[in-house]
């Protein structure tokens, strides 16, 4: 009988290829979602073991990804270089921790205390507009970071949000890398170079309208 249905199977995609395909297609996508809905219920049950699932959909994820990275099972660690444009490269780390995942960007390693107030005051300007991540300034060891974290039973549950939130905390990195680093060196007033990075973006938002 199963002879029988695969040589059914083998005539009818020799006579209708593109009906068959269109099958086949369907299927395996109804098969891929019976799939991650099981997979869902079945890591929802088991929420005490969200840090090893996030951990596998996190390395799977650099992994595919293609990039250079450095990887720490025992911390449940990831770091990567990533180049914010032709000479800058900037360091993103990811790790989970105390029931979250953690995505952290170095956007200053290091800065004169002379201007802690001005980056202070840009920090609280990122902040005051952002509803991803924090900017954060170490006064104690003068550098600038951004922070985003997240409960790890959602990246458990929907791992394409790991994709989708590296790629926002990339963009916002690059945002407040710009912002900094111009007021560094043009010393213009934290306040104006806000603005000027609110006028870029609209630019770049009308131009791929």
């Amino acid at each position: 009988m199963i002879i029988i249905k695969i040589i059914v199977l083998i005539f009818l995609w020799t006579i209708y290829p593109e009906i068959i395909s269109n099958i086949m297609k369907t299927m395996r996508f109804i098969f891929s979602k019976i799939k991650y809905f099981f997979q869902r219920i079945y890591r929802t049950l088991n929420v005490k073991k969200s840090s090893h699932y996030v951990w596998k959909e996190l390395l799977k994820f650099h992994k595919s990804s293609g990039w250079n990275f450095g990887q720490f099972d025992n911390d449940k660690h990831i770091e990567c270089g990533f180049k914010l444009d032709d000479t800058t490269c900037v360091d993103f780390n990811y790790l989970v921790s105390s029931g979250r995942l953690i995505f952290r960007s170095t956007i200053l390693q290091r800065f004169d205390e002379e201007i802690t107030n001005d980056v202070l005051v840009l920090a609280s300007h990122f902040n005051g507009l952002l509803n991803f991540g924090t900017v954060k300034v170490s006064v104690k060891y003068n550098y600038v970071e951004f922070v985003y974290s997240r409960d790890l039973l959602t990246y458990s549950l929907f791992p394409g949000e790991i994709n989708s939130d590296t790629d926002t905390h990339f963009d916002l990195t690059q945002d407040c890398f710009w912002s900094f680093r111009n007021m560094i060196e043009t010393g213009d007033d934290p306040v104006f170079v806000f603005s000027e990075l609110l006028r870029k973006k609209e630019d770049e938002k009308n131009a791929s309208n």
